[in-house]
């Protein structure tokens, strides 16, 4: 194969939001692109918890079952499992409470039980709907709210696949005034990853606000949230052989 040799050729072009640059040497080229891709998540998580405390064990855990119990069925019975929906217990703990004195002896003083579960829901409209449920089923925290693409990974194939194509297009282009074209793929590379902006919820004013209300009049009286967009960053390297148009 005859060596092609050029000094100091670079090139660096912005096409529909990616950025392209090549370098041809030694007989190949390579072309290194980044895109970008908004796509709408679809479906969200969210961890609700109760906690009971007494000074009977027993009392503490016989409380905090019940408590769940009725969490998890009203939740159970709002999420659709057809789709995808589902519920899982995230945490559960029973510690003992401890009061120090001033000569550093600690006094039993009774029992924390908690019990924590992960609701992830296919529907991102129906997120007041399940805090506000939560809400009234004993409840005393919401946390880790986090909204999902599920379909990430198909998303970013076919981001990764519309790259690879315009990086043989690219570098072709950049070899056809000197009489040059692609024979052949050498190497390539890629990666995607995606970020979302973490929607922020005041939980506990929230919660509060919401624990004497009926799950159907807080829908209306929560404010919204925002979902937001979930951002794919997809970067491929490609090296192509090259040789003498035909």
């Amino acid at each position: 194969m005859k060596k092609l040799i050029i000094t100091a050729l670079s090139l660096c072009v912005v096409i529909f939001g990616a950025t392209f640059a090549g370098a041809v040497g030694d007989g190949t080229i390579d072309i290194g692109l980044s895109g970008t891709k908004e796509i709408a998540p679809n479906a969200f998580q969210m961890s609700f918890t109760v906690e009971t405390v007494n000074k009977d064990s027993q009392i503490a855990i016989k409380e905090n079952k019940e408590n769940s119990e009725n969490l998890y069925n009203a939740l159970k019975s709002a999420i659709k499992t057809d789709r995808g929906d589902y519920i899982k217990t995230s945490d559960y703990s029973v510690r003992p409470n401890y009061e120090y004195g001033s000569k550093g002896k600690k006094t039993l003083k009774g029992y924390t039980v908690t019990n924590s579960v992960i609701v992830f829901v296919k529907d991102t409209t129906s997120v007041a709907k399940f805090i506000n449920i939560a809400s009234t089923k004993g409840i005393t925290e919401v946390a880790n709210l986090t909204f999902k693409a599920t379909e990430y990974e198909n998303e970013c194939n076919a981001l990764l696949a519309e790259l690879s194509k315009k990086a043989s297009k690219r570098a072709n282009s950049a070899l056809k005034p000197l009489n040059m074209q692609t024979i052949g793929l050498k190497s390539m590379s890629t990666s995607c990853s995606d970020s979302t902006a973490r929607p922020y919820v005041n939980y506990a004013m929230r919660s509060k606000a919401l624990m004497s209300a009926s799950a159907d009049s807080a829908v209306e009286e929560s404010a919204p949230i925002e979902v937001g967009k979930t951002i794919l960053n997809a970067n491929i390297n490609a090296s192509f052989y090259v040789g003498k148009t035909k």
